[in-house]
């Protein structure tokens, strides 16, 4: 059954691909801009402003109905196989991220040194994936769902772990927008769960930001990488002085 925060995100999908800006919507809604990504953020919104909102991109419920459908249908999970597809051709990998973040295909021709031939051989393989849909003129409609997620310890989360990871953490973290923090303390078991619960929020914060930043112009967007991580773990040589229990 669909729930009222797949809805906001059919409609949010809806007001992007109008290619109206938040600020926009508002303007048509006699709101503030703060107030439209809140209602959109939090998804409490009436059926009176649905129907403003839908007047205002000029779209009714059917067309919101439908592309709550089309997400609904949208891929969660790659096969192991095609994973490891994807950790064996490091092209077939790039494209397949540079497609995830919506890149246009003559974004993607001018950045990096790939063909076109070799580029339309990639996109038809993440097609058979279902990653995508590739249509008519090379355009491509990105398939993967807000809720998508690789394999536990399947084939691309051990690539990272083995090469991504270490690469990433080999950096000082100095630059004006990178961030490393490194917390320690002890904690009860109710404390865990209450940090466990921000920090997933935080993950939904990205998401939704990098959402958003799509209606920016893949020119002026960066790569970012986010790791956010928390066990309960104690450095090994410290063990040594730890008393036996009993």
């Amino acid at each position: 059954m669909a729930t009222s925060s797949a809805m906001v995100g059919a409609l949010k999908l809806l007001v992007r691909e109008r290619g109206m800006t938040y600020r926009q919507l508002a303007e048509a809604l006699e709101l503030s801009e703060s107030a439209v990504k809140r209602m959109f953020a939090t998804g409490n919104m009436s059926l009176r402003r649905l129907d403003q909102i839908c007047v205002a991109i000029s779209c009714d419920l059917g067309d919101v109905l439908r592309k709550l459908e089309q997400n609904l249908q949208r891929m969660d999970e790659l096969p192991l196989d095609d994973e490891q597809a994807l950790v064996d051709d490091p092209q077939l990998l790039l494209v397949a991220y540079c497609m995830v973040n919506h890149w246009t295909v003559d974004t993607v021709l001018k950045r990096y040194k790939i063909t076109q031939t070799e580029l339309i051989r990639c996109l038809a393989r993440l097609d058979r994936m279902r990653l995508i849909e590739l249509m008519p003129d090379n355009r491509v409609r990105t398939l993967v769902g807000n809720n998508f997620k690789w394999q536990a310890n399947g084939p691309i989360e051990r690539f990272f772990r083995s090469q991504v990871q270490v690469e990433f953490f080999g950096s000082t973290f100095s630059g004006s927008s990178e961030l490393h923090l490194v917390k320690m303390g002890d904690l009860s078991r109710s404390a865990q769960e209450r940090i466990r619960q921000r920090l997933e929020s935080i993950g939904q914060l990205f998401d939704e930001i990098a959402e958003d930043e799509r209606q920016v112009s893949s020119t002026e967007r960066h790569g970012m990488t986010m790791v956010v991580a928390m066990r309960e773990w104690r450095y090994e040589a410290f063990s040594k002085f730890e008393r036996d229990e009993g």
